[in-house]
């Protein structure tokens, strides 16, 4: 069966809270988003959002609020919560429905929608945010060193700007003052990622999930490089770690997919992908292609069909659509086969 899907999109996940603050956020397409952004006076934001522990008492680590239009994958922007736990939002786009994503290290990644309208005026969103691990508190890595909170703010400019040499030169700086912090791990290896140097990226990933086995950020991204590597075998370990550790991590979800499909488990390449779609909430809509593969090579070709024009519907401006169409033809004009055998 031809392969028709383009590597799961590298997303560089937000986690430092030491220096995040500069990083705009980046989309799935690349495209340039209209920038949502935190107000100077909350009572002027029309959105904010308060985020809280399982105590229901604001959360006292530093969160980040990803903001989109509810089934869209493009982020309008991302800022960082205050010392009050809420993050004001405004440079809204218009009326409508939205979905907020929040994220904290050591805490599931929690989404929430709402609406926005001229009848409902300021709109407060409450978030309550769960810990990775259900039986324990999360564990917070001790303060970065000033001089290497100042190289990593540097780097995540850079990587902001799309200099991804001088960002790896940045966290490389603040690696070699703090080479035991997994988050500079994590980093210095999303920095070589986006830099398409692969092998450095897989060192430094495998090293920041060495020293924080449940980093879910660092698993997600060590899973895509080898996914992009085409070791897909290797790929699904961490993919299903951190898919374990996040029920809500629908990325990993979708890279797993991926991997599984690439591997011949066309069963759990079906499921993956369909738990990406359904948490991703638009944001893996593209996960759809997978899914649909899958469904032809377990023998579903109506199925298949099915939601491959979905696909084609939901993404009509999407570079892969010519490739999908043809594939629908092919899947329409053959007899039905019999269903695969996953590995």
């Amino acid at each position: 069966m031809a392969q028709l899907i383009p590597y799961p999109p590298v997303i560089i996940r937000l986690r430092h809270a030491a220096a995040l603050f500069l990083l705009l956020a980046m989309t799935l397409s690349g495209a340039a988003a209209q920038q949502v952004h935190a107000a100077q006076d909350e009572l002027d934001a029309p959105i904010t959002v308060h985020v809280y522990g399982t105590d229901n008492k604001p959360l006292k680590e530093q969160a980040f609020v990803t903001l989109y239009q509810r089934g869209s994958s493009l982020q309008l922007g991302t800022v960082m919560t205050n010392v009050s736990s809420t993050a004001a939002l405004t440079g809204m786009p218009g009326f409508g429905p939205y979905t907020v994503e929040v994220k904290a290290a050591g805490y599931q990644t929690e989404r929430k929608d709402f609406e926005y309208n001229d009848a409902s005026g300021r709109v407060d969103v409450d978030v309550i945010v769960h810990p990775v691990s259900s039986d324990a508190s999360p564990v917070l890595a001790p303060p970065l060193n000033p001089k290497a909170q100042e190289h990593m703010r540097k780097g995540l400019k850079s990587m902001q700007t799309g200099n991804f040499q001088d960002a790896q030169a940045e966290f490389m700086a603040a690696h070699k003052i703090a080479p035991q912090d997994a988050d500079v791990c994590y980093w210095l290896g999303a920095a070589y990622q986006k830099g398409k140097d692969l092998r450095n990226a897989e060192a430094f990933l495998e090293k920041a999930t060495a020293l924080d086995p449940d980093h879910v950020n660092a698993l997600v991204a060590l899973g895509q490089v080898r996914d992009q590597q085409k070791n897909y075998r290797a790929a699904i370990a961490p993919l299903e770690k951190a898919a374990a550790l996040d029920g809500k991590e629908w990325l990993a979800r979708w890279v797993l997919a991926d991997a599984y499909l690439r591997t011949g488990d066309y069963e759990k390449a079906l499921k993956s992908s369909q738990a990406a779609i359904e948490l991703g909430k638009g944001s893996a809509n593209k996960a759809e292609l997978i899914e649909g593969q899958a469904l032809a090579n377990l023998g579903r070709r109506d199925d298949a069909i099915k939601v491959l024009e979905t696909f084609v519907s939901d993404m009509p401006n999407d570079p892969a659509v010519p490739s999908v169409r043809a594939f629908i033809a092919r899947l329409q004009a053959s007899p039905p086969q019999p269903a695969a055998k996953s590995n």
